[in-house]
């Protein structure tokens, strides 16, 4: 078996695993080697915490953005313990 990526019609990348003799073009029907489904996060308490995070910090602006380190935690924090426990999910089921 082999490992080959390939995009839907959506525009979304994908792997699947496929014979060693399959031509790449096989991924649609191959074994999906995909992360969870995105459409599972509770992408309104993302934003929740994102915003929350923004004000904690002081990101209101442009200029504070610009000024103000931190960012790039505020959305990572947002989005990790989240998007974590969907993999884990995924593992058990």
């Amino acid at each position: 078996m082999r490992l080959v990526k390939w995009t839907d019609k959506r525009g979304y990348k994908h792997r699947s695993l496929v014979r060693d003799d399959d031509p790449d073009e096989m991924g649609p029907q191959g074994i999906l080697q995909d992360p969870p489904s995105l459409d599972e996060l509770d992408w309104e308490a993302i934003k929740m915490d994102l915003h929350n995070n923004l004000v904690d910090i002081g990101l209101i602006s442009w200029r504070n953005v610009q000024e103000v380190r931190g960012l790039r935690g505020a959305i990572l924090s947002a989005m990790k313990r989240r998007l974590v426990y969907l993999y884990r999910e995924a593992e058990h089921d």
